[in-house]
């Protein structure tokens, strides 16, 4: 991995910065509207390096690890590359054209939320300073 020490590092980051979306009062309700079960496999880069959020029926639960269920979504690849996504400087329909990130399920309403990646990286930067990753930070 280019950015990460180990996948736990990764999967602390990602999942604060979707629990701090839950708590934005314009990203929060934009991700319900999705109104899925999203997971974010970064398995190939460590055992357990996933993420999820669930918004269905209303709701917004983050957790880490492969939820129980089936996912709606599921978007595959690595967790550099999720660094890069959410940081605003990979963009995700360029990466699913040339499959850095490989898609199972319905992405629509997924893709929807590509405007508001600028306001996405803004939380995740400010994630990474609080958990003295700023160094990670992409310029």
């Amino acid at each position: 991995m280019e950015f990460w020490k180990d996948p736990q590092e990764a999967v602390t980051a990602i999942k604060t910065m979707w629990e701090e979306i839950g708590k934005d009062e314009e990203l929060r309700p934009a991700a319900r509207k999705v109104n899925q079960l999203i997971v974010f496999d970064y398995t190939q880069d460590g055992p357990g390096c996933a993420v999820w959020v669930d918004c269905r029926n209303d709701g917004f639960t983050v957790g880490s690890g492969i939820p129980d269920g089936v996912a709606d979504l599921t978007m595959t690849l690595s967790a550099d590359d999720a660094h890069r996504s959410w940081s605003n400087k990979l963009n995700p329909v360029m990466a699913i054209t040339l499959k850095k990130i490989r898609i199972k399920g319905s992405a629509t309403g997924l893709l929807k939320l590509v405007p508001k990646l600028k306001k996405v990286a803004v939380i995740y930067n400010k994630v990474l300073t609080d958990l003295g990753m700023a160094d990670k930070i992409m310029k």
